[in-house]
């Protein structure tokens, strides 16, 4: 199939994609009817495509704006989609030909989010941090064509990354903070293990998530502000479902004598005074980080393999979408990795025109308190947190800092998560009570009686632990895939990474090509991961 894609090209490969979507869509019309449920999902099956098939439509247009790289990760995502399509045919196939299709209780597959739209959705996005006004052109045509199901989402991130760019036409800036007066009084919950808390709004009763900001790495409060607005702005109109961020209703200013407004004892704290406040969907009312998930022991939840793998999924998507939008996190971890859930488990989710669906946890990236503006100045200030520089590069680690950070000490961070998520085990013990943190047996050295502050004395020494963890203990719970996604990861600085090493091939003016590289070697090698 590869040799054939590479002759027809992206167009041709549009083309019969579409006809296996059209095909696909037109099997299901056999089901319903047969389910209600069924068929409510098969509506939402067929509600989809309708975006993609939008977004295939985009990419031919698009195409000749393309660089060899983009043109070949978008090419090779094309293959994915392809390869899928036929796949959920062949299954309809053989529940159709089953004789007693009318009889009885369906055996029917579950209709889920198409797990392959993950790897598709980015490569996709990634065409708008293209600068080229031709970009805009072919957005405004297709919305004025009638392609509504992709293109108002499309033209709101270019928006977006066009501000974070350099665009000057921007709303008055105090429209975008809150005050705690807006809040319910004593609403506010900390979430265990995280700086982030829970509130309501007093307007709309509305469930929001507080991320406290800090000045810490900034070299002046003016760039803190510059790029906390930026970045709020940019997410105002974010789908939390396809980026694994939070839709950004503002910033919360937090001013004195506000203390009667929240809660005894449960008051966040805010460093700098600021917050950003997230919009947190009505069917997900619970939330707890993922270091709590991972303190809970063997018998909760994603213990099983494919929650894991959907977990890792989806974290990297929404670290491409952080870097898609033009910032760099820098504070990637178990503490700023949430999840957000149905609380009973699971609901059914209204989405309109009689389409419904089973509300499910979701995964979303907070903690943006020393995020910045990707091109941004950095000011080298770093910290002697141990279990916050156990999730750093060795560049990145301790006070004096001797490199600016990029969007590969992201990647690197990320890689550190999934090595837990891999072995399911927590890195960080934080104790009971008030306890300092521990080093936790993940790291396999706690035993030797090292501390988190001794471990850290030595940050190459660490590295090679994880990577030794990597290619041994975690390929043989995750698989080979999954090891080497990892490994690629801790490794992404290293000048012999075959994938990431050369530091001269990412600095292109649109930073497509980290982003390139990226989506191909970590998010499309996860999503190729099967159960």
């Amino acid at each position: 199939m590869a040799e054939a894609i590479g002759i027809l090209g992206i167009v041709g490969v549009v083309d019969i994609c579409c006809k296996w979507g059209k095909k696909l869509v037109g099997m299901c019309e056999a089901f319903k009817h047969a389910d209600t449920q069924f068929d409510e999902n098969i509506v939402l099956l067929e509600a989809r495509w309708l975006r993609i098939e939008d977004q295939l439509q985009m990419i031919c247009k698009m195409e000749p704006l393309l660089d060899d790289r983009h043109r070949g990760v978008q090419q090779r995502s094309l293959e994915i989609v392809l390869a899928k399509l036929k796949v959920a045919i062949s299954k309809l196939e053989g529940l159709i030909t089953k004789p007693d299709l009318a009889q009885g209780p369906l055996a029917k597959p579950e209709v889920k989010k198409l797990k392959w739209q993950q790897i598709f959705d980015p490569s996709w996005f990634l065409m708008l941090r293209i600068a080229d006004p031709q970009v805009d052109s072919l957005l405004a045509a297709s919305a004025r064509s009638g392609l509504s199901a992709s293109v108002p989402a499309a033209r709101a991130m270019r928006r977006a990354i066009n501000a974070s760019t350099g665009d000057t036409d921007r709303p008055n800036i105090t429209s975008i903070y809150f005050y705690l007066e807006g809040l319910v009084a004593g609403s506010i919950r900390p979430v265990p293990f995280s700086t982030a808390s829970t509130a309501r709004r007093a307007d709309n009763q509305q469930s929001v998530l507080l991320d406290p900001v800090t000045c810490a790495s900034r070299t002046s409060a003016n760039a803190m502000i510059r790029d906390i607005r930026n970045f709020a702005r940019s997410l105002r109109h974010t789908d939390p479902s396809t980026f694994g961020l939070l839709e950004c209703k503002g910033i919360l200013k937090e001013e004195e004598g506000n203390e009667a407004l929240v809660g005894t004892g449960a008051k966040p704290i805010f460093p700098a005074g600021l917050a950003f406040v997230f919009r947190l969907p009505a069917t997900h009312s619970h939330v707890e980080c993922l270091r709590g998930r991972l303190l809970g022991g063997a018998d909760r939840v994603h213990d099983s393999l494919s929650e894991r793998f959907a977990l890792a999924r989806q974290m990297a998507v929404a670290v491409s979408y952080v870097h898609l939008y033009g910032f760099v996190h820098k504070n990637i971890r178990p503490e700023t990795i949430l999840l957000y859930h149905p609380q009973p488990p699971e609901c059914i989710l209204s989405m309109g025109a009689g389409i419904a669906e089973v509300a499910r946890e979701t995964v979303a990236l907070v903690g943006f308190d020393v995020l910045r503006d990707a091109e941004g100045k950095t000011s080298r200030m770093g910290d002697n947190d141990w279990e916050k520089n156990l999730y750093r590069h060795p560049q990145r680690q301790g006070l004096s800092l001797n490199v600016d950070y990029e969007m590969r000490h992201d990647i690197y961070s990320l890689g550190v998560c999934l090595l837990e998520i891999g072995l399911w085990e927590s890195f960080v013990d934080c104790g009971a009570g008030s306890g300092a943190p521990l080093l936790g047996p993940g790291l396999g050295v706690s035993d030797g009686g090292m501390s988190g502050p001794e471990l850290l004395k030595a940050p190459e020494q660490v590295k090679g632990r994880l990577l030794w963890l990597a290619r041994g203990p975690l390929r043989r719970k995750m698989g080979t895939v999954y090891g080497k996604v990892v490994e690629t990861c801790l490794t992404c600085l290293d000048r012999d990474n075959v994938d990431f090493g050369d530091e001269k091939e990412f600095h292109d003016k649109d930073g497509v090509v980290v982003g390139v590289r990226y989506i191909e070697k970590v998010v499309a090698r996860l999503g190729e991961i099967t159960v």
